[in-house]
């Protein structure tokens, strides 16, 4: 059975809330990876026992974020390819080789049923008949809410950073005076501190990629307002589109439920945005009416 772009709208919803449930759950792991290390320094030398338990934790939380991780690296990759698919097949109206679909079917994650009920028929706001024109309408709404969720995403990465810093060197510099001196305790201590370190690191990261993605999908939106004025070349749109997903892939998902706490803005930032590019289309129609 093909693939049409409907079924992967619903496959790639599906996909993503999988995901966006995946990656909360690895932003829980990083933070219980650094409990460990927090409490240690407030351990006692002489409870060597409580101290070692705290190093065997830590690190078995750093294996089951690692397992965690690679698990949620496979649902997003399912969901980027369910993204590529709808607007490929969506833009262009055409329809995969049976190969082709299946093998996509094998990336899925999530059921032919629950990607059902995540289908939505006015998923992408375009009219306009299947074409170049098309493709560059669903791309370029497509990259307005990923730019502005990945910027969301920027920010709340960044003030979790930021909060979690001052929260270390809170701790840090309340209880240096009462650390012991013992070389063993003093290495787990150490290795405790580089796990939070590495946990942090991912957050630093993540605030990166966020951002520059926002950055990038944004130029890329200005590149299909270009194409919008020459009547939207095919090779400036798929080209838009390979770098417009590039983009998108190289950046981690847009944190938990980013999207449903600010729909109702993104929603009317969007509809505002069609109006100015309908009122931007007819000013570029007239002179070459008058010219007609």
């Amino acid at each position: 059975m093909s693939l049409s772009s409907a079924n992967l709208v619903g496959y790639l919803r599906a996909e993503f809330a999988k995901s966006a449930t995946y990656r909360l759950w690895l932003f829980i792991l990083q933070l219980a990876a650094a409990v460990p290390a927090a409490v240690a320094v407030l351990i006692p030398d002489h409870h060597s026992d409580a101290l070692y338990c705290l190093a065997f934790l830590g690190t078995a939380l750093i294996v089951v974020w690692w397992f965690v991780n690679a698990r949620y690296t496979r649902i997003r990759g399912a969901g980027q390819a369910a993204l590529r698919g709808a607007l490929l097949l969506g833009g262009l109206n055409t329809s995969l080789s049976p190969s082709e679909a299946h093998a996509l079917r094998e990336r899925f994650t999530v059921s032919p049923s629950e990607a059902a009920k995540c289908e939505k028929s006015d998923y992408y706001a375009t009219k306009l008949p299947p074409g170049p024109a098309r493709l560059g309408e669903m791309l370029e709404e497509s990259a307005f809410y990923s730019e502005r969720l990945q910027r969301m995403s920027a920010l709340v990465m960044l003030i979790i950073l930021v909060g979690f810093a001052v929260i270390c060197a809170a701790i840090a510099f309340g209880v240096t005076p009462y650390v012991g001196r013992d070389t063993g305790q003093a290495i787990v201590r150490v290795v405790l501190a580089l796990l939070v370190f590495a946990m942090s690191a991912d957050v630093f990261g993540a605030y990166r990629a966020h951002r520059d993605a926002a950055k990038e999908i944004r130029d890329v939106r200005q590149r299909l307002i270009t194409a919008d004025a020459a009547a939207y070349p095919l090779a400036d749109v798929l080209l838009a589109y390979a770098d417009y997903h590039s983009a998108v892939e190289a950046a981690p998902e847009s944190v938990p439920r980013a999207y449903a706490m600010q729909a109702d803005k993104l929603n009317e930032g969007w509809a505002a945005y069609q109006q100015d590019r309908e009122e931007r289309r007819a000013a570029q129609e007239q002179p070459n009416a008058l010219n007609g």
